[in-house]
């Protein structure tokens, strides 16, 4: 018998098992006074407190029916006290590797420049661009540790992020290996994406930069084990589909998981060829229309929706509904990027996932946990809480799921547990939330 190094005790235990459609608190497969034990960094039971045997050192378990379960002398025990504890948030889509400050935009945005005239007067990503390059390794690992610090406060575990802001082969490979070294020491996982067709270099034209992503970038990156992802943006004024198709399908090739910017300003037909080039997720998508939603349920892409990224530039968000009716999971991702937005909250986003992309709070939180692993095809180790997936938990500063987007912007994370060890405990700070 493997023995418990921590214990959660009398939790209100969502372990994201149900559906993400199904009705009300369906989606989260809700255990009551529940117990989670983890032996290591694996889950090795989760059962209500009634039915469990719990058997410290050499004393008898309690007598009953349910499995017997021997916890480690030196274990650590955690009082849920009847609080909800979920899995772990899971980012999927992040711009967190990057210099520089583009205020200046918000300013043009809401004075009604538009993200393209805003592109083509020399600001967007070619700005952030400049701004990375001339920052030091340095510089930038230190910032990238405390943007996943901060996600982490709220209850992140994982997040992913993306390069993209270099814009030449050594420049990304660059950003790759400071993405790893950035996770080093960080209260969070971090899956590194190769966002490789993000702009067209200054000076350089889009075949080009394409070849040199194909025939040099892709396989360093590949042969030197920097990535776990490829991404491309595909929209007019960036990369058409043949272009994005050519990456995609050579990365996917080469033992990469897929991810596509896909249908943000335009129906491009961006979700059809996320789903016909196997990627785990197509991300945007507000303007995906009944063919691509059709694509990615057959193929099983997951939707990945960024409502702060549309608010952020006034544009309608995606919808929820039309992808959960057709059978595509939605995650919810921040979008955090020096441009459209700098928002670093896990209560606003879920609040956004709900007011604006029309979810329910247990569809948001199955689409922050569940959903949002799948995305990063890493639903084999996280994002549920059930025997066998790491111990990756929250308790949170309250009993009801629908308090977390209530309470908007406002972190809930009491404790927060990665890889079975306490990462941060956070009871003895106020929670003043009503």
């Amino acid at each position: 018998m493997t023995a418990a190094t921590l214990l959660i005790r009398h939790g209100r235990i969502a372990t994201m098992t149900g559906a993400q459609n199904a009705p009300g608190e369906g989606p989260l497969g809700l255990v009551e006074d529940g117990l989670v034990a983890i032996a290591g960094e694996q889950i090795i039971h989760v059962e209500p407190e009634a039915t469990a045997r719990v058997r410290k050192g050499k004393a008898k378990p309690p007598p009953g029916e349910g499995v017997e379960i021997e916890v480690a002398p030196n274990a650590v025990e955690i009082d849920a006290q009847g609080q909800l504890v979920t899995p772990g948030f899971v980012e999927p889509h992040s711009h967190l590797l990057f210099a520089g400050d583009r205020a200046n935009e918000f300013s043009q945005r809401l004075a009604g420049a538009t993200y393209a005239e805003i592109g083509q007067a020399g600001g967007g990503i070619v700005a952030t661009v400049k701004s990375t390059r001339e920052a030091t390794d340095e510089d930038l690992v230190l910032a990238a540790r405390e943007r996943l610090g901060r996600l982490a406060r709220a209850g992140v575990t994982t997040a992913e992020v993306k390069t993209g802001y270099a814009l030449s082969v050594e420049g990304e490979l660059r950003l790759l290996k400071l993405i790893r070294e950035a996770a080093n020491g960080a209260p969070c996982d971090v899956v590194p994406t190769l966002l490789a067709l993000h702009a067209v270099p200054p000076g350089m034209e889009s075949r080009a930069w394409v070849e040199s992503v194909l025939k040099e970038l892709l396989p360093q990156a590949a042969a030197d084990k920097l990535a776990h992802g490829v991404d491309a943006f595909c929209e007019k004024g960036a990369f058409g589909t043949d272009e994005c198709r050519t990456i995609l399908e050579a990365g996917v090739r080469g033992g990469l998981v897929g991810h596509l910017h896909a249908d943000q300003l335009t129906n491009s037909g961006g979700a059809a060829l996320a789903a016909a080039t196997g990627c785990a997720s197509a991300d945007h998508l507000e303007k995906t229309g009944s063919v691509g939603i059709a694509a990615m349920a057959k193929s099983g892409t997951v939707a990945v929706l960024l409502p702060l990224a549309a608010w952020s530039l006034k544009d309608p968000p995606a919808q929820a509904p039309p992808f959960l009716k057709a059978g595509v999971p939605v995650a919810l991702g921040g979008n955090l990027n020096p441009g459209t937005q700098r928002m670093e909250s896990v209560s606003l986003l879920l609040a956004a996932g709900c007011v604006l992309a029309g979810m329910t709070p247990a569809q948001a939180l199955y689409g922050m946990t569940a959903a949002a692993a799948r995305a990063l095809l890493l639903q084999e180790s996280r994002g549920k809480l059930v025997p066998g997936l790491r111990g990756d938990i929250v308790v949170h500063g309250t009993k009801d799921p629908a308090h977390l987007p209530y309470h908007g912007a406002v972190e809930h994370a009491r404790v927060v547990v990665r890889r079975g060890k306490v990462e941060l405990d956070l009871r003895k700070e106020p929670l003043r939330c009503g």
